[in-house]
């Protein structure tokens, strides 16, 4: 089945009369949805949680698949002294899962990796979050770790497949507990071509590595030491024009 086109994805959306939005900064966003019109809609949400330039995210059902929606935000006009009068945009559609590309099974692609807060609810700004790479896609990562990660936290990932590294800004999508620990499913923050050729080449290494060679952790867990990362840079991850 073919994706939905932005114009049906929009009409999914405002069935219920409101949807659940994530942000582009984290933390989620109730729109009451008052009309829909081709690819836009108009509502009103939280005007202390929507700007004008913000990123959501939301998922239809369609055809038994699930897909995300991306829309933009083109304007947040104060309508009320808790309400802002929104009018969104669909960009993009994408079956979830539809474009990844396991490299291994949970079991065989273990990776230790550290991963620097940004923003998250239960985690400092800075601190490090040491855990393991269950699986790699072209979208992002499972890590595996006992700190409490939660949906729409931000973290920079630092890791190495293989002597390639891997270090890029990721947001946790979904998480599940396991055995103790949290399973976050993490996507890249900017799925860029470098990354995807990155992937590309961890997996075309992979290929080559055999099934049995041994994986010298100290080693590895060495090359992630993370001596300093520049707090600034986090900063400008989150900004946005208004």
């Amino acid at each position: 089945m073919n994706e939905p086109s932005l114009e049906r994805a929009v009409e999914l959306l405002s069935r219920t009369g409101s949807a659940e939005f994530e942000r582009d900064i984290g933390g989620m966003l109730t729109v009451a949805i008052s009309r829909a019109f081709g690819a836009r809609l108009t509502g009103t949400a939280d005007r202390m949680r929507v700007v004008g330039g913000m990123e959501l995210f939301a998922r239809v059902v369609a055809g038994g698949r699930r897909y995300r929606v991306t829309m933009a935000c083109e304007r947040a006009v104060l309508e009320t002294a808790y309400d802002a009068r929104i009018r969104l945009r669909a960009v993009d559609v994408a079956e979830e899962g539809a474009e990844t590309i396991v490299l291994a099974g949970r079991q065989t692609l273990r990776r230790p990796a550290r991963m620097t807060a940004i923003y998250c609810s239960d985690v400092v700004d800075g601190d490090v979050v040491d855990g393991t790479i269950v699986d790699l896609t072209r979208l992002g990562v499972t890590f595996q770790t006992t700190r409490m990660l939660r949906r729409g936290d931000r973290l920079f990932l630092h890791a190495r497949f293989y002597a390639e590294p891997l270090e890029t800004s990721v947001r946790v999508a979904a998480t599940r507990a396991v055995n103790g620990s949290v399973v976050a499913e993490c996507v890249f923050q900017v799925p860029t071509r470098e990354l995807a050729d990155t992937v590309e080449r961890i997996a075309s290494v992979r290929e080559s590595v055999p099934a049995g060679a041994p994986l010298d952790i100290a080693s590895v867990r060495r090359s992630l030491v993370v001596a300093h990362v520049d707090a600034a840079s986090w900063r400008r991850l989150l900004r946005r024009s208004g």
